[in-house]
């Protein structure tokens, strides 16, 4: 499996795990287009730019390598500590 992380501004940082048949910028091109929903009102929502900050593989339980299509590296633990929340 391949991860992106990525961040909006003032929020904490978010890892998608997807299909080794993707890119990695076309993913990341993709989680731009997901609504972030008022959670209080899913009538309310908007669109905001997530980042990418690291990409890479993994296996469920451990994150390395990097994306050259978004010449990002993994972070390793930094990001495996977000596949366990």
């Amino acid at each position: 499996m391949k991860y992106i992380v990525t961040q909006e501004e003032g929020q904490a940082p978010e890892i998608f795990i997807f299909p080794k048949r993707f890119n990695h910028d076309d993913m990341a091109d993709m989680v731009n287009h997901l609504k972030t929903y008022d959670p209080n009102n899913h009538r309310n929502w908007e669109r905001n730019y997530k980042a990418p900050i690291s990409a890479g593989f993994t296996d469920g339980k451990t994150c390395t390598g990097r994306s050259e299509t978004l010449n990002l590296d993994s972070r390793g633990r930094l990001d495996e500590l977000l596949i366990e929340d």
